[in-house]
C-alpha cells in the first residue's frame, strides 16, 4: 500500500543535501497538494516541490533544501506554509511555496525528545528516556506524516512511532508532546485536524485521540475500528468523516464520542479527504476513486475522473477544479465538484 509503505519506507538520500532539479518531477511520485492563494503546491519523493499557477494546467519545480521524501504539506494563507516528511524533516515557506527553509531534521527532533524524556517524572518516564535513547541511536531515520497549524506560531507535527511535537513560535522551536498524548505504544501517527476547538490525532490499530485544551493534553476515544485511520475531512457543521483501510469510513457528529458507518461502496483502502468550498467532503482511494458526501449522506457518490490512479492527496483550485496528487505526478480535473449532485 502506497499511502502508507511509502511515506514509511527507509529514507534515501540525506536531510543536508537539496533536492536534484529533474525535467521528471511533476510525473514523480507525489504525496500530498495544498492550496496557497490562487497558487498550487505539491511535494513528495526525494524532496521534489512542485507548484502551479494555472489552477493545475502546467507545474514547475522549485528549490527544495532536502532530498528525502516530503510527505504533507499544509498552508494557513496565501504565503505561510510547511510540509514534513522523512528523517523528521519540517519545511517552512513564507513566500507561498517558491522557496523553503528548514525548521526541524530527525537529529534536532531525537535530541528533543530525549531532553524531554530526561525532565519526565511521571510513571511512564522510564519507557519514553528509553524510546528517546533508541531514537538517538538509530539516527534520523523516522518520517513525520502530518503537520497542522492554527495560525502562524501555533502548530503540530505527528509521525512514526507516536512522534508528535508543537511549536508556539512558527517553528522557530519545537516541544515534544509525547508525555501529553495517551499513545502508550507509541503507534504511528498519521493525521492531526482541527475540529472545531478541538485537536484530533489519528494513527494505527484504530488510533483516535483529542484534544480539548487547544493541544495541552490529547486523550484516546473509543475508535470507530481497529484498523488505522489515515486521517479525518470536516464539514461545515464540524461533523467528522473518519477514513482508513479497505474503504472503512464512519462519520461522527459528538466530536467523536460515537461514530456510524458510512458507505464508501468498495472495500478499498482510503488515502485522502477533502472537504470542499460547497461543503461537501470528498475521500479517495488507492484505485484511483474519489468519493463525495453531501451532509447527511450514509453512501457515496463516485465521481467520474479521467484518469484513475493511486490517488494521494487533493484540494480544491482557486477556480473550483479538483487538484489531486498520486504515484504518477498532479492530476488537474475538468469536472467541477460543486455541480456533482449527490445520492441520498
Amino acid at each position: 500500500m502506497v499511502y502508507g509503505s511509502a511515506a514509511l519506507a527507509q529514507t534515501t538520500g540525506l536531510p543536508q543535501q537539496p533536492a536534484i532539479h529533474s525535467t521528471m518531477a511533476t510525473q514523480s511520485v507525489m504525496l500530498s497538494v495544498a492550496r496557497a492563494g490562487q497558487r498550487l503546491v505539491a511535494v513528495g519523493e526525494r524532496g521534489f516541490i512542485i507548484v502551479s499557477d494555472d489552477n493545475g494546467a502546467t507545474w514547475r519545480q522549485v528549490g527544495s533544501p532536502v532530498s528525502v521524501t516530503l510527505v504533507k504539506v499544509r498552508f494557513i494563507d496565501h504565503n505561510q506554509g510547511w510540509a514534513v516528511g522523512h528523517a523528521g524533516i519540517v519545511l517552512h515557506s513564507t513566500d507561498g511555496g517558491m522557496t523553503w527553509a528548514k525548521q526541524l531534521d530527525g537529529i534536532q527532533a531525537a535530541e528533543i525528545e530525549l531532553e524531554q524524556a530526561r525532565r519526565d517524572t511521571d510513571g511512564q518516564a522510564p519507557e519514553r528516556l528509553s524510546l528517546a535513547q533508541q531514537l538517538m541511536d538509530e539516527g534520523p531515520d523516522k518520517p513525520l506524516l502530518d503537520v497542522l497549524f492554527l495560525d502562524a506560531r501555533n502548530g503540530w507535527v505527528v509521525g512514526a512511532y507516536g512522534l508528535a511535537f508543537v511549536t508556539h513560535d512558527g517553528g522557530l522551536s519545537w516541544q515534544s508532546i509525547r508525555s501529553r498524548v495517551e499513545n502508550p505504544n507509541g503507534l504511528h501517527l498519521y493525521g492531526i485536524a482541527q475540529v472545531g476547538t478541538d485537536v484530533f490525532m489519528t494513527g494505527e490499530q484504530g488510533t483516535l485521540l483529542r484534544s480539548s485544551d487547544t493541544g495541552q493534553s490529547f486523550e484516546a476515544l473509543p475508535p470507530p475500528y481497529e484498523g488505522t485511520i489515515f486521517g479525518l475531512a470536516v464539514t461545515d457543521n464540524h461533523s467528522i468523516l473518519a477514513f482508513g483501510l479497505r474503504g472503512k469510513a464512519f462519520e461522527s457528529r459528538d466530536r467523536g464520542e460515537t461514530w456510524k458507518r458510512l458507505d464508501t461502496l468498495q472495500p478499498v483502502t482510503l488515502t485522502s479527504g477533502l472537504r470542499l468550498d460547497d461543503g461537501s467532503v470528498l475521500l479517495a482511494d488507492e484505485s484511483g476513486r474519489v468519493l463525495r458526501f453531501a451532509d447527511g449522506d450514509t453512501q457515496a457518490t463516485a465521481l467520474q475522473i479521467s484518469q484513475p490512479r493511486y490517488f494521494t492527496g487533493m484540494t480544491q483550485a482557486a477556480n473550483g477544479d479538483l487538484i489531486i496528487s498520486s504515484t504518477r505526478g498532479m492530476l488537474s480535473s475538468a469536472l467541477k465538484v460543486e455541480s456533482s449532485e449527490p445520492s441520498r
